[in-house]
Formats: C-alpha cells, sequence, structure tokens
C-alpha cells in the first residue's frame, strides 16, 4: 500500500498571502492588489506543482537475488517514472533498511514524462534475518512550499547466510553405521570391516576363520587356526554442538569467536552433506535450536538458515547444552564440538559422550589474546589425556570468508563477433520487489 502525501514546509507563505489580502480589504491599493496576486499565483502554482508530482512519480524496485552470503554483493535497480507534466526538479530516494552495510539512498531529478534508472549495491557484512523497506520518496515544488511524500510501507524479510569456506579434514572417521573409516573398537556383530587375527577358540564359527592367515601360521601337524576380528562401521551422522554461552566467547565484529564459530559450523555442515553424510546440529541462544541429521541440499539451507541469526546470548553453558544433547542423539554418533570455553567443567559431559558411546571431537575457538590461547593449550592437552581429539582453531583457518569481490560484468556477442560489456538486464534476473511489483 502507497501513501501519498502532500505537506506545507512553512505556513509562512499562507499567512502572508491572507494579511496582504485582509490589508488589501480594508485598505485597498493598486501596490497591495499587485503583491497578493502575484504571492498568490505563486502558491497556487506551487500546490498544482506538487499535486502533479504525487500523482504522476512512480518508483520500481529490482533485486537481483533474495538472499546472499557474508561477502556477497546485494544488487538493487531502481526505475522511477515521471508522469507528470511538470519536471522532477529534485527527490530524495530512501530505503529504511537495517542491513549493516547497505545504504540506497539516491537524489535524482528528471524532465516531465521521462524515466530514470539507476543501480544501487552493498557488500552483505553481517550474517543475519534483516527487514528492507520501508521505502520512502521525498520530493518537492520548484519554490519549495510544499513537500510530497511517497510511502510505501511493504518489507521484505533478507537472510544473509554465513560464509562457507573450505577446511582440512577436521573430523576423524569413527563411528557405528556408514562411512569409509576405522574405529577404535570391536564389534561384536560381523561388517564388511575385518582389521586383524586372534586365535581360534572354542565357540567360534567357522566363517570366521581367515584361512589364509590360517594356512601361512600353521605347521605340519600343528594347526593354528586364525578367526577374523571386525570393525565397527563409521557413522555418518555428525552432530554440530555449537556453544553460544555469552560469558565463554570474547572478542568483537569479524574477528570474534562468535563469528568464527558460527563459520565454522557452517563449513563442517557443508563439507559433511556434500560427503552425502547427515548432518544435524544443537546449540542454544534465547531458545534451544535443534535440527535432527539429515542428508542433501535442504538440510544445508536449513543448518544456514538456522545459524545466520545465531548469536552468543546464552546463558546456558557448555555443560548444560551437552546434557541437553545427549538423550537427542543416537548412539555412536560423531560429535563435533565447538566452543571457545577454557572452563574445564564441561568435561563431565564429555564423559557422558564418551560413555554412551559417542565419538566427540573438540574444536577450541582461539581468539588473539594471549591468555585465552594459553588456557586452551592447557585444555587441549586434557583432551589428549582423555583420547579426545582437538583443534585450535583460529584466524590461521581463514574463517572470515572469502575476500568480497564485485559483480562480474557481462558482456554481449555481437554479430561481428566482437563482444562489448552491457548491463545485466535479463528478465530472469531481476525481480520486482513489493506485492506483484506494486509501484509507489
Amino acid at each position: 500500500m502507497v501513501t501519498r502525501t502532500i505537506r506545507v514546509r512553512s505556513w509562512l507563505p499562507v499567512v502572508l498571502v491572507a494579511a496582504v489580502f485582509l490589508l488589501q480589504v480594508f485598505s485597498p491599493a493598486r501596490a497591495i492588489l499587485f503583491v497578493f496576486i502575484a504571492l498568490a499565483s505563486v502558491l497556487f502554482i506551487s500546490w498544482l506543482w506538487a499535486r502533479a508530482l504525487a500523482r504522476g512519480v512512480s518508483v520500481q524496485r529490482l533485486r537481483r537475488y533474495g538472499w546472499a552470503q557474508v561477502g556477497d554483493v546485494l544488487q538493487e535497480r531502481w526505475i522511477m517514472h515521471n508522469d507528470a507534466l511538470v519536471p522532477l526538479l529534485w527527490a530524495e530516494v530512501r530505503e529504511h533498511s537495517d542491513l549493516v552495510g547497505f545504504d540506497s539512498t539516491r537524489a535524482v531529478g528528471m524532465p516531465a514524462r521521462a524515466s530514470h534508472q539507476w543501480t544501487t549495491q552493498g557488500v552483505c557484512r553481517t550474517r543475519g534475518v534483516f527487514t528492507l523497506g520501508p521505502l520512502v520518496v521525498t520530493m518537492g515544488d520548484p519554490f519549495g512550499l510544499f513537500e510530497v511524500e511517497l510511502y510505501d510501507k511493504h518489507t521484505e524479510t533478507f537472510v544473509v547466510y554465513p560464509a562457507v569456506v573450505p577446511l582440512p579434514g577436521l573430523l576423524e572417521e569413527r563411528g557405528l553405521d556408514r562411512g569409509a573409516g576405522r574405529a577404535a573398537a570391536r564389534s561384536l556383530a560381523f561388517t564388511t570391516n575385518a582389521s586383524s587375527i586372534r586365535p581360534y577358540v572354542h565357540g567360534d564359527a567357522l566363517k570366521q576363520i581367515h584361512w589364509r592367515s590360517s594356512a601361512r601360521l600353521s605347521m605340519p601337524g600343528a594347526e593354528n587356526l586364525q578367526v577374523k576380528l571386525f570393525d565397527r562401521e563409521p557413522a555418518g551422522d555428525l552432530m554440530l554442538v555449537l556453544d553460544m554461552d555469552r560469558s565463554a566467547h570474547v572478542g568483537h565484529g569479524e574477528d570474534s569467536t562468535e563469528e568464527y564459530a558460527v563459520t565454522l559450523a557452517a563449513s563442517l555442515a557443508a563439507q559433511r552433506l556434500q560427503e552425502n553424510r547427515a548432518v544435524g546440529l544443537i546449540t542454544h541462544t534465547d531458545a534451544p535450536v535443534v535440527i535432527a541429521p539429515r542428508k542433501g541440499q535442504e538440510q544445508l539451507w536449513a543448518v544456514l538458515r538456522a545459524l545466520a541469526p545465531i548469536y552468543a546470548t546464552s546463558a546456558i553453558s557448555l555443560q548444560q547444552l551437552l546434557a541437553m544433547a545427549l538423550p537427542l542423539m543416537r548412539q555412536s554418533t560423531q560429535v563435533a564440538i565447538i566452543t571457545p570455553s577454557a572452563d574445564p567443567t564441561w568435561f563431565e559431559g564429555l564423559g557422558m559422550l564418551l560413555t554412551r558411546g559417542h565419538v566427540p571431537t573438540v574444536l577450541l575457538m582461539e581468539s588473539m589474546g594471549p591468555r585465552q590461547g594459553a588456557a586452551l593449550l592447557g585444555v587441549q592437552g586434557a583432551l589428549a589425556d582423555l583420547g579426545v581429539p582437538s583443534h585450535l582453531i583460529g584466524s590461521s583457518f581463514g574463517l572470515r570468508g572469502p575476500s568480497t569481490q564485485p559483480p562480474e560484468p557481462e558482456f554481449k556477442v555481437l554479430g561481428t563477433g566482437r563482444a562489448v560489456r552491457v548491463a545485466p538486464t535479463p528478465a530472469g534476473d531481476w525481480a520486482p520487489v513489493g506485492p506483484s511489483g506494486e509501484q509507489p
């Protein structure tokens, strides 16, 4: 819904015209009449000008993409039409948006019966769920007596997803059901992975005998039967446990442990889902956030959507988060614990994971402070004593996301074979903003 309003910028000219009129009534004079006619004409022409602009000016917004990731460039195309019989001398187009780093304010002018278009762009530097709109167009008459405002209250939600960066192999392939790695514990059931052998004992099934090893180790007159030992199959399910305890995170902006943790969680999810593994997410901000492990591209968008508005505002400690996550995971799930906490009290929750047969890997988020780095080294040593793999994740992992690049130029090949640069104008690229592309 577009509201068109004409306001008087200053009542002084109106009062002046009224005063001159009264002066002419009580003390008629040719000079006073001339002044009255001139002032009244200016006031009337200004009102007609403003009225024509209010009825004849419209603005259309088109957006190239409906979402973005951190580091992407958001582009909007604007098309302003002036169907009035008078020129538009000045207009301020302002879109009220809370998207950090994006400002589409612009001043324009155009002749009568004309159109003007331009493109605005901004870099999406912060993840989150933002609101684009409402739109306000302010313009006026040549004398500055009236102000015309077009107000389009339509707003849209725009999601900036966390950046996804390439990662080295941080998680060991251990678990229960699917995969290609090797487990640390032996399986009581037959699986496809036989890792070693042992001497045959009474009661072993004949199909467990490894005949080649038995023949190699047997001596004439002394048989030495060997039985195959089976590994557990590695699990394909990965559960990301993201610690968002506000008392544990340090730093601000792109170099904070909060941003490192979210980017790492998004990148791990993308990496494992690309390998056709099931990935889930458990975290807590103002409320619990739980995504059950699933496979596929839709699961990636579900995880990224959940991570976009997550900030370190939780009062739940990592120990409490692990206790909450424990009944939500099936046995022998691979668990990636992402935390900056150097408080060893959460080791109790880690012990519960190990007792249940889960396979944890701890990813410790390291800030620039030397004190925190030393404390995390102590935590890493304690984890090594427990046999739990861990990694220190800092700025060297490139978790600030890819460097921002401007949109690639588009070219058109002419009939002569010459390529010329053109504006990106395919109809499918730009989508109108607003209900059915309504123009304010």
